[in-house]
């Protein structure tokens, strides 16, 4: 087979394809096929979209299950270890105040005492026997030479260590003041003892003396000023308080001149920041409590015990939250005293330490890397707070905080009351691990449910598509007979006529297609008798609109004169210049321009019963019957003028009633603002509710006065009286009073935005010292500028009045 004749064979079968597109039984079988796998479509993405909405409903209803058990969970687990906490410090408080109580009875019984201390100073089991150790040097743990001994401490045998420092003697001896001290002190070795073993967990108790003789004597036994001299070179030069608890003492002596005295503060224990114990005890923290004198005027010493935290950082330690949650515990500077390694490393905590005599731990939240755990803001009461979605290495986490007992603590030198805070934090992900898991299968349901109505859509198609191609061979052997009648139509046959088979639609269509073929067969044999009745039907409609449209035009004419004399008389009625400018003591310039032939602004000034009438209002609406009533307020203001009617509440109450009554004859549904002043010696008297009238007085100084509630709009009601009210404005030389209407400040420029009181002052205050008609000029100008090119839609009216 030649190349021409494969071109052409496969010509003829492209054209045999679209031949059979081209068949209403494809195109059928095509439509309904499309329209069927689209619904089913849209019923499996609708199905879909219920299921998932489903999912959505369910997990809102298990997040807040979920919300309100952890809530609850972490609130009790918080309280119940907060309230563990807060018992160990206040157990370890009630036995420090125990010794206290029992030191401060001995002091103010001093008298008393006397030969018993004497006594007990005497006996085997309380008397102290001290040994001197000379001044030495000794290496410290960098290899430099440091100061060490020159101090005396007791034997290692007996109830508790007594240290006497070097500034409490001389050539080995202690002075007699200090050892005097140490005798009234023998008492404790039989309570110390008792009180280490017994009671709150704690690494030592003991006393130290007075801040002139600062001696320590402390149960259980160390050896307590080798250990000082080991890792706080220089202790034994400078006082015991200052050296180590700086501020202490002062601070204690700022109680006794409070209003009534120390006996004023509920508790006197006073708690120092937590530090590394020296004698290898861990981290721990002082609580002290002082002994004052028989007259509450001095400090006789301090009763102190040292609390080991390791308790109590064990137990926050120990906490289990979710998998990985954690506890942690805080002082109110942010400072983490207590969290186990993990809580270390994601609040991203760095360790460091501030020996300053003791040495302090500092870890604090406001130091982490994380970002969220750096900003956090610590409880200032004693609520439970919830920080949702704080991010922590890049997941979200749900942080929960509880103050503590407040403490009275030493820090920075001064004693200060403080909170320390207990922090639980758990990941959310641990929390919401149930529901995750409940949308997960949901997620799998949906999708097995889909995948099913998919497989059940599909089949209903192809049993659809073979019942409808059935029922379309049928229909379409009608359809076909009709194609082929219109075709010979359309070749001038108009005798044409097909067999009705049916009574369906398709029958109707074949019956309606023989009737048409009849009548266009009856049309085209009378059709020049058709024309010709019809083309004299135009000609007699064409004359009928011809001589409508002439009387359209004398209409439109007459009613052109009518409105231009309205404008005119309007126009006309408003104060000439000349009768302006005989005005003496006043200078007044006016402008008004309608956004119609005829405008509904109304301004007037008039003479007459010895002041000047000035009169300003708004017709809501603008056009010809706002025109009028503008006109009827006019002649109403003129009338009651030359009646000599002077009071201006009478005088605006006449005048809406008027105009009420004429509103009500014709019908009308409008009403205006309308307000009247009366003018002179200096006063501007000013009745009715209007605009705003703007005031610049000689000296720059701007006012605006509200005229909301001197009246109500005329012609609502017919007697307003009762909400009548004026006020006065005084007017010097050279001040200047603007009044406008609100087409002045709404009026608007290209982008809708309004011009504005604002602006309006803005203007008036920069050329108040002009004369009022360069001053309505500035601002008629300035208002045009601010329109531009944009359609005026309200009539402008401006009344400029300055005080020569």
């Amino acid at each position: 087979m030649s190349s021409d004749a494969r071109e052409s064979l496969r010509g003829a079968k492209a054209n045999g394809l679209l031949a059979r597109f081209k068949k209403f039984n494809t195109k059928f079988l095509l439509v309904t096929g499309v329209s069927v796998l689209l619904g089913a479509i849209l019923n499996m993405l609708v199905a879909r979209q219920g299921i998932h909405k489903l999912s959505l409903e369910a997990t809102r209803e298990i997040e807040a299950g979920l919300n309100i058990a952890y809530r609850e969970s972490l609130t009790n687990h918080l309280v119940d270890t907060s309230q563990h906490v807060n018992s160990s410090f206040q157990q370890a408080i009630a036995d420090l105040e125990v010794v206290s109580d029992i030191a401060q009875t001995i002091v103010d019984k001093d008298g008393d005492m006397s030969g018993i201390h004497a006594t007990l100073s005497s006996m085997p089991y309380f008397k102290d026997r001290f040994t001197f150790t000379p001044p030495t040097q000794r290496k410290d743990k960098d290899g430099k030479e440091q100061p060490a001994g020159d101090w005396l401490q007791n034997d290692a045998t007996e109830p508790s260590v007594i240290t006497a420092w070097g500034y409490m003697q001389k050539d080995g001896v202690i002075l007699p003041d200090a050892q005097a001290a140490i005798d009234k002190s023998a008492y404790l070795d039989l309570i110390l003892p008792s009180f280490t073993r017994h009671g709150a967990p704690k690494l030592q108790i003991y006393m130290v003396g007075p801040p002139a003789y600062p001696f320590v004597r402390l149960s259980p036994y160390v050896d307590l000023a080798k250990v000082f001299d080991e890792l706080y070179p220089g202790h034994n030069k400078t006082n015991f308080y200052e050296f180590f608890y700086a501020g202490l003492i002062p601070s204690w002596e700022t109680w006794i001149k409070e209003p009534g005295g120390v006996q004023a503060r509920k508790t006197h224990a006073t708690i120092f920041p937590p530090y590394m114990d020296a004698g290898g005890g861990g981290l721990i923290m002082t609580i002290f409590h002082p002994v004052w004198s028989k007259e509450r005027t001095g400090i006789e010493g301090a009763a102190a015990v040292d609390l080991t935290l390791e308790t109590l950082i064990t137990y926050i330690k120990d906490v289990k939250l979710a998998e990985t949650g954690f506890a942690f515990l805080a002082q109110a500077n942010g400072n983490v005293v207590a969290v186990n390694d993990t809580g270390v490393k994601k609040l991203g905590l760095t360790t460091k330490a501030d020996k300053q005599g003791l040495e302090l731990l500092h870890r604090f939240l406001k130091d982490s890397t994380e970002p969220e755990v750096a900003a956090i803001a610590l409880p200032t009461d004693v609520a439970v707070h919830y920080r949702e979605d704080v991010q922590i290495g890049g997941q979200p986490h749900i942080m929960v905080l509880k103050q503590l007992t407040t403490f009275q603590t030493l820090a920075d030198g001064k004693i200060a009351p403080e909170n320390w805070t207990l922090g639980f934090v758990v990941p959310k992900k641990e929390i919401y691990a149930s529901l995750y898991k409940a949308q997960d299968a949901i997620e799998a349901s949906r999708t097995s449910i889909v995948a099913s109505q998919a497989f059940v859509s599909f089949g209903s198609i192809l049993v659809l598509m073979a019942g409808v191609f059935l029922v379309s061979r049928k229909m379409t052997g009608t359809l076909v007979a009709l194609s082929e009648g219109a075709t010979r139509m359309r070749q001038g046959d108009y005798a044409v006529r097909v067999h009705v088979t049916s009574e369906d639609e398709i029958g109707q269509l074949t019956a309606a297609f023989n009737e048409m073929a009849a009548e266009i067969q009856a049309h085209t044999n009378n059709l020049e008798a058709l024309v010709k009745a019809r083309t004299g039907e135009l000609e007699d409609a064409n004359k009928e609109i011809m001589s409508l449209n002439a009387q359209l035009a004398q209409e439109n004419l007459r009613l052109g004169a009518e409105l231009n004399v309205a404008r005119q008389l309007q126009l006309m009625v408003l104060p000439p210049a000349q009768e302006l400018q005989e005005i003496k003591d006043l200078d007044i310039a006016g402008y008004m321009s309608p956004a119609d032939e005829v405008g509904g602004d109304y301004y007037d000034v008039l003479r007459g019963n010895g002041v000047i009438k000035i009169g300003i209002g708004d017709v809501t609406g603008h056009g010809l019957e706002s025109g009028v009533l503008m006109l009827m307020v006019q002649t109403a203001v003129r009338t009651l003028l030359a009646s000599n009617e002077t009071d201006p509440t009478r005088f605006l109450g006449i005048v809406n009633k008027v105009i009420y009554q004429n509103i009500q004859r014709i019908s009308s549904d409008k009403n205006l603002t309308l307000s009247l002043m009366d003018y002179s010696d200096g006063k501007l008297r000013l009745t009715g509710q209007h605009e705003e009238v703007i005031v610049v007085r000689a000296s720059g100084e701007l006012e605006r006065v509200d005229t909301t509630g001197l009246g109500l709009p005329v012609g609502m009601d017919e007697d307003i009286t009762d909400f009548l009210s004026n006020t006065e404005i005084d007017l010097e030389s050279e001040d200047v009073v603007v009044l406008f209407t609100d087409g002045v400040t709404e009026a608007e420029r290209t982008d809708t935005a309004q011009y504005g009181v604002e602006r309006l002052c803005d203007i008036v205050s920069q050329n108040h010292k002009k004369t009022s008609q360069e001053i309505k000029d500035a601002i008629i100008e300035d208002l045009m500028n601010h329109i531009g090119t944009n359609k005026v839609y309200d009539d402008i009216t401006v009344l400029v009045i300055k005080r020569l």
